[in-house]
Order: C-alpha cells, then structure tokens, then sequence
C-alpha cells in the first residue's frame, strides 16, 4: 500500500476548500489519500501505515488528514481512498474541527 503526505500548501484543493479550512497558522502535513491492494484490505494495515508514518514525520509538528466517517455499514471500497475514520483513531489522530459531520479534519501533534 500507500499513502499520500505532503505539506498541506502544496494540495491547493484543500487550501481552497469551503469545509477543511485552516484552522490555525501551524505549518501542517497532510495525509491525503491511501491505497490498499484488495487482498490485504480491512488487515489493519492503514494504521500500521500511519504510524510508520508519524515515525518518519518527526520533523513535523503537526499531522492532518480528512477521513471519512461511514454513514452506512457497507462503504464502497471506492469512497474509502481518503481513509477511515477509526484508521486514523486507532493511530492516535484526535478530531480537530468537525464542520463536516462525516469528513472530520484529524490532527497528531508530534
């Protein structure tokens, strides 16, 4: 698998977005999408991903991302590309703004 992370300045999508504004001036680093092969899928290996993640980000101060929050028991594979919500939990993410009831904006601070 992989997983997208830059600094959030270089996703001008998201810079430019109605409901992940910023919501302070830190210098962040966004985790933007994931990809899974299907046979190793629903393993847990987004959140091993995610920590290798935080332990390569040390640098970092702050870690973003914008999961989704399944409103349904059954997600298409294809709506889960920017993440779960409980990936991101289980890795140690906290909610930092929650103006999208299903697409929460989530923080690590390292």
């Amino acid at each position: 698998g992989w997983c997208a992370f830059a600094p959030r300045d270089d996703y001008m999508k998201i810079e430019n977005s109605r409901v992940h504004k910023r919501i302070d001036d830190e210098a962040v680093w966004s985790v933007t999408c994931f990809f899974i092969d299907k046979q190793f899928r629903r393993m847990g290996v987004s959140v091993a991903m995610l920590k290798g993640l935080i332990e390569i980000a040390r640098k970092q101060k702050v870690i973003e991302a914008y999961p989704t929050i399944p409103t349904q028991e059954k997600l298409p594979d294809s709506f889960a590309w920017i993440g779960l919500y409980q990936s991101f939990e289980m890795a140690g993410f906290k909610i930092a703004d929650r103006t999208s009831k299903n697409r929460p904006m989530v923080r690590y601070y390292l």
